[in-house]
């Protein structure tokens, strides 16, 4: 059940008197509203307000105003069963934009703020009920914070980078409901999908200099420490719904260690070692205050990391109010998964399952090779939604003629496919077919599957046989 909060403010007086919110009826009770308007600190603007679970949030700003960034404070109590919440406005200046906000409090009509205060910062939040379903395990929302470095990455994604940022907003359509659902189904914050989009721009094939891959820029260490398979026949940091598994995984263990999202985020970035020594070196677990020391133990990447992370956050959630084309999310990413007990030419699951190795090829971008990864009996290949009877069916017509083996070759300097070929007594076609390979010469280095008889596997050639493959290649192409 959803519940609308039109406002959360928080104010920071300079003088050290604590502001009133007053209406004719007299003060508000901070006590009974759901909002604490009343409830403001003392102190100077060194003070940190708060941070508070916000979902949705917009920024408003009149010219001239006082209002400045979003900083909010929000009471989890709300108005009991005799009292329905009504709308009061609060002022503070003529420059001041207009905020409607619920009040518990009976003939609430006009408030403003008794005192000048040297500062505002105010948002409009929609909330999930706070209740024992917003998160499984007991894990908060990540805050949501919009100061000057949030800003500054909120008029770069409207600007300089806003070509980038609408190609990401058009790739959310199909992967953001998938994603925060399978985050939700971890316990962690559905709002932490938004890190992907900053990570990869939601391409979930896509490869950085330091050889992170994926939607979630896994490197190869911490992906196979969260169960991911990364080697010559597959790699699952490009599988979308594996690797945020692994992700949910990986961030509910950084929160674990340092009791913040923004921590586990810059973590995530930099790892939990550098963050670590970072927090021990100056005594402090607050990011902000990491982020603005001079003698920096973060590098810059990281300390924009938090900021970018949320300026992408706030946009995505409402891209209208920030000048982009809304999104239309689509349901899910719809597809069928089937088992594949062995390795199996992907050409001929595209044929079993009535549509193109390009579609195959596009739900299934963790596949490396033409074919499924040998030695992975429990491996589920996506196919198009629907067609898990077709693909049954025809599969298992099948012959077995169309079952080969075959072996794996390292390329060596000046060796050709016509050699190769010749050496393991098969001809250039099939090694072709196997590979996707169109000429003749290859790289010195490269690995290749030479496909032959299970007879002459060992009895010619000596070599290893890797795995049996099933394929629409017929045998009588073998030499």
């Amino acid at each position: 059940m959803k519940r609308k909060l039109a406002a959360a403010i928080f104010c920071l007086s300079l003088a050290g008197t604590p502001a009133v919110a007053s209406t004719a009826a007299g003060s508000l009770d901070p006590a009974k509203e759901p909002i604490q308007l009343a409830y403001l600190a003392t102190g100077g603007p060194s003070m940190s307000a708060q941070e508070v679970n916000l979902k949705a949030p917009r920024h408003n700003r009149t010219e001239g105003s006082p209002f400045s960034g979003i900083i909010a404070s929000i009471s989890a109590a709300a108005c009991g069963a005799q009292s329905a919440p009504a709308a009061v406005h609060y002022a503070y200046s003529a420059s001041a934009p207009e905020e409607d906000l619920p009040s518990c409090s009976p003939g609430i009509g006009q408030a403003s703020i008794d005192q000048a205060l040297p500062m505002l910062a105010i948002t409009d939040s929609v909330l999930d009920g706070i209740d024992s379903e917003e998160a499984t395990d007991g894990l908060p929302d990540v805050p949501i914070v919009v100061n000057k470095n949030v800003e500054s990455f909120i008029r770069y994604f409207q600007t300089n980078g806003r070509k980038h940022f609408e190609k990401w907003l058009g790739r959310s359509k199909d992967y953001m409901v998938m994603l925060q659902s399978i985050l939700k189904e971890n316990g962690v914050p559905e709002d932490l999908s938004y890190i992907a989009l900053i990570e990869s721009g939601l391409n979930p094939t896509v490869r950085s200099h330091a050889n992170a891959v994926g939607m979630w820029q896994f490197i190869k260490g911490t992906a196979t420490r969260y169960g991911l398979r990364v080697d010559w026949w597959i790699d699952e940091r490009m599988d979308p719904e594996k690797a945020t598994h692994a992700a949910a995984k990986y961030f509910k263990n950084l929160y674990g260690m340092f009791d913040s999202w923004y921590l586990a985020a810059a973590s995530y970035n930099a790892g939990e070692g550098r963050v670590s020594r970072a927090i021990k070196r100056h005594g402090t677990e607050d990011f902000w205050e990491l982020a603005a020391l001079k003698k920096r133990s973060l590098h810059r990447e990281t300390r924009e990391y938090v900021p970018k992370y949320l300026a992408a956050l706030t946009i995505a959630k409402d891209p209208e109010s920030y000048g982009f084309t809304p999104v239309a999310f689509n349901e899910e990413l719809m597809y069928d998964k089937v088992r594949v007990s062995q390795a199996t030419d992907l050409r001929l699951i595209a044929d079993a399952a009535g549509t193109t190795v390009e579609e195959i090829r596009r739900l299934n971008p963790e596949l490396l090779r033409w074919f499924t990864p040998p030695n992975y009996p429990n491996y589920m290949v996506k196919i198009p939604a629907g067609t898990t009877e077709m693909y049954a069916e025809n599969m298992s017509k099948v012959p077995a003629a169309k079952r080969i083996a075959f072996l794996q070759h390292k390329v060596k300097r000046g060796e050709t496919i016509t050699r190769i070929a010749k050496r393991y007594g098969t001809s250039v076609k099939p090694i072709q077919h196997l590979n996707n390979i169109k000429g003749t010469r290859l790289k010195p280095g490269t690995l290749i599957m030479i496909p032959v008889r299970p007879s002459k596997a060992v009895a010619k050639t000596k070599g290893k046989v890797v795995a049996e493959i099933i394929t629409n290649m017929e045998l009588n192409q073998l030499i």
